[in-house]
């Protein structure tokens, strides 16, 4: 059924998700700090829940998808 409301365009044309996902994406230290984690310490960063590793992967997407479209994603770069 997603798809095909994915495929339903609006009365003002098709949404770019990505550019919405790219305007609404603001940094965040904390996972920031994750991210330096996982790096740095992979043995901890296996230990932590399923959770911590879903919102940092949502969150590097969110930033990657960001960063193609023009956003700063460096430091204080919102």
């Amino acid at each position: 059924m997603s798809d095909t409301l994915n495929r339903v365009g609006y009365l003002d044309g098709f949404r770019d998700k990505d550019a919405a996902r790219a305007a609404e994406w603001q940094r965040d230290e904390r996972m920031e700090q994750l991210t330096a984690l996982r790096d740095s310490n992979p043995e901890a960063y296996g230990r932590m829940g399923a959770t911590a590793h879903i919102m940092l992967g949502y969150y590097e997407n969110a930033k990657k998808i960001a960063a193609q479209h023009g956003r700063d994603t460096t430091k204080g770069g919102n």
